[in-house]
């Protein structure tokens, strides 16, 4: 290893270390990268270090506050800087780019002995990343329900649906979506409810927004059919559990319709 390369290294460890200011920290990591660090100004290398690292973990800080707005207000100043500390030292900045740094969180709350007691919460920031998701997605074409009209009909049983990168489906078990929709309206969220499963489809729509809409179960279970790669044939077989023989074929389509209006299918294949 070369010495720059050392050198990196140390620095990295000393920055990585659970907390750089604490008695409890890595010590050879500490102790390795302040030989490096010479006086300046006055200024001895302990607390030039130490202006560095606060720096740093602001910056992480920083990047949660931006990622998860609604949360942090959900939760917070107090509460909000007690998550900031205790996931910094549990999940330690890995990598190259800090929109991946949150990416733990979620989990981070739900399975938290204090944070954990309010699953909502791991909701909440499990609903922020899936918005990040959809806005970061990959840029592709999208199809128009002209292309399905174009098929021919006999054809129309095996035709299967490409999506849009952006589009997530989010599911929970409490009110987390309508708690970040009432918070993001400067309004106070409703109390935590926990009696229903939820889910919701988000996308990032032609203007390069992000949108999200509420599925029924019907909606969920025929798109999450689509995604898997069902042909139209299959997913008018399964809202036969739902309605009869000939609407079943006509509730599939609007649905079609509906999603080819949102932007979220690709294209359209016939196998």
């Amino acid at each position: 290893m070369s010495e720059l390369a050392k050198l990196q290294q140390q620095f990295m460890d000393y920055l990585l270390s659970a907390d750089p200011n604490s008695p409890t920290a890595s010590e050879p990591a500490v102790t390795a990268f302040q030989a490096r660090i010479v006086n300046q100004h006055g200024i001895s290398a302990d607390v030039r270090m130490q202006i560095y690292a606060n720096a740093y973990r602001m910056r992480l800080k920083e990047t949660m506050e931006t990622d998860h707005q609604m949360l942090g207000l959900y939760l917070g100043d107090e509460l909000f800087d007690k998550l900031a500390l205790e996931y910094t030292q549990a999940h330690p900045s890995r990598f190259r780019s800090l929109r991946e740094f949150c990416d733990a969180l979620p989990d981070f709350l739900q399975q938290d002995a204090f944070f954990g007691q309010y699953p909502i919460l791991a909701d909440l920031a499990r609903f922020e990343r899936r918005l990040l998701n959809a806005f970061d997605a990959a840029d592709s074409q999208r199809s128009s329900f002209a292309e399905l009209q174009g098929i021919a009909p006999e054809h129309w049983p095996s035709c299967r649906l490409r999506f849009h990168p952006s589009v997530q489906i989010f599911i929970c078990n409490s009110n987390a979506v309508e708690s970040w929709q009432a918070l993001k309206q400067a309004k106070t969220p409703p109390t935590p409810e926990y009696q229903s499963r939820r889910a919701w489809l988000l996308w990032r729509g032609t203007g390069r927004l992000t949108e999200f809409i509420s599925l029924t179960e019907e909606q969920l279970l025929l798109l999450q059919g689509f995604i898997r790669g069902e042909n139209f044939a299959s997913q008018c077989e399964l809202m036969l559990e739902f309605h009869d023989e000939q609407l079943a074929p006509m509730k599939v389509l609007q649905a079609l319709q509906a999603w080819f209006s949102m932007g979220i299918i690709r294209s359209v294949e016939v196998s």
